[in-house]
């Protein structure tokens, strides 16, 4: 039998995998969770200032949703992704324990393990420490196994067929 406490206490959601739809999907509990008039905060690791819908559209019809950026961008670039990641955590980290809202979305925190910018012996505590009613979605492939233990629910999005495979790149409004 779960005790009330463990009844409503926050999960830990993992939506990893290598294909499209992980932040996604995670956009989609954030629309459902402000129906319900939930606090809500989006937290993105690797993506950089590059214009995106999610971001526009959180800064003009939800400015009471905390929307950081906190990466540099595509990974594959010759940049110092590690000092920007371990800035992000330490920012997300300070903003997690303060935070009293009811879901922290941590977007492409898994990539920020998975590539070795951030460790997961860092990270797993803090995020098994949260606050007891604090929801956490981590999304990003790579997620390290350690965290997939952890979590309370994880999804493996998985590519079938994707248009860049035929050359098709990145569209607005369906991509970014």
């Amino acid at each position: 039998m779960i005790s009330p406490q463990e009844k409503d206490a926050g999960l830990l959601l993992n939506i990893t995998g290598d294909g499209k739809g992980k932040t996604t999907s995670a956009l989609g509990v954030v629309i459902r969770a402000l129906g319900w008039g939930w606090k809500v905060a989006i937290w993105q690791f690797l993506k950089g200032t590059r214009e995106t819908g999610e971001r526009d559209y959180f800064q003009k019809f939800h400015p009471e949703v905390p929307f950081v950026s906190c990466g540099l961008g595509n990974v594959f670039a010759n940049l110092d992704h590690a000092s920007a990641a371990q800035k992000g955590w330490q920012q997300a980290t300070q903003f997690l324990h303060s935070f009293d809202g009811n879901l922290l979305v941590l977007d492409e925190l898994n990539v920020a393990l998975g590539k070795g910018y951030l460790s997961c012996d860092d990270v797993l505590p803090v995020l098994l420490n949260r606050p007891k009613h604090l929801n956490i979605i981590v999304t990003g492939r790579y997620a390290p196994q350690p965290l997939l233990d952890a979590s309370d629910l994880v999804s493996d999005i998985q590519n079938i067929k994707h248009p860049l495979q035929h050359g098709i790149p990145a569209r607005k409004g369906l991509d970014f």
